[in-house]
């Protein structure tokens, strides 16, 4: 059995509270996301952040998370928000509203490797670029983070067009692919429908129009 940890880390100046605290509908996304694995009978579930005030919902897994964006301006490692575990893990990100079917499709998957998620545009290879990362399973937790650290080498070394490195980078070193341009390789891509992840404030608002309507 996995264990789930949700991402509640970095910090981005536009929003007036951490954007996994979201509410939508009436509730806030990783309280959502922690009633529907409850819901679906898991118990092992953990939030990984650097911030105060998520001890309300579940057990928190405080590490250093360096990531920033204050004023469009990107500082320290995306990827050091995947809490270091040599256990198998599903990592959600918190501020991404699942279904309750997007959920089951998860737990019920059992990879033998390494398991992106995200949605169907990505596989659209005119619309690529627009797909959305909503986690991780991961069956084999040293490859995993072998590829966060050759990710942030990479950073480092100026190598990634976008400057730094978030899950599509992290994804494409993982299976040694080239870090700059999108590509996605058959069984290592979960589709989750009707699943929707929030980088900007008003899309806040966006969302609970979809999801009330």
């Amino acid at each position: 059995m996995y264990k789930i940890i949700i991402m509640c880390g970095g910090y981005y100046d536009t929003f007036e509270k951490h954007k996994s605290l979201s509410v939508i509908n009436g509730e806030p996304l990783v309280e959502r996301t922690i009633r529907l694995l409850k819901e679906n009978g898991i118990k092992d579930i953990y939030i990984s952040s650097n911030e105060k005030g998520f001890e309300k919902y579940t057990n928190v897994l405080h590490h250093k998370n360096t990531f920033k964006v204050i004023n469009d301006k990107v500082e320290g490692y995306w990827v050091d928000a995947y809490y270091p575990t040599t256990e198998p893990v599903i990592y959600l990100h918190g501020d991404v509203y699942y279904t309750d079917e997007g959920i089951k499709k998860i737990l019920n998957l059992n990879p033998t490797q390494n398991t992106f998620i995200g949605n169907a545009i990505a596989l659209n290879k005119e619309h690529m670029n627009w797909g959305e990362p909503f986690g991780w399973i991961i069956p084999e937790p040293n490859k995993f983070f072998t590829a966060i650290e050759e990710t942030k080498r990479l950073q480092d070394e100026g190598k990634l067009e976008r400057g730094y490195a978030i899950s599509w980078e992290l994804y494409r070193v993982h299976y040694g692919l080239d870090p700059n341009k999108m590509f996605i390789i058959d069984g290592t891509y979960l589709v989750l429908d009707n699943t929707y992840d929030i980088d900007k404030p008003y899309q806040i608002e966006e969302l609970n129009n979809i999801v009330r309507s």
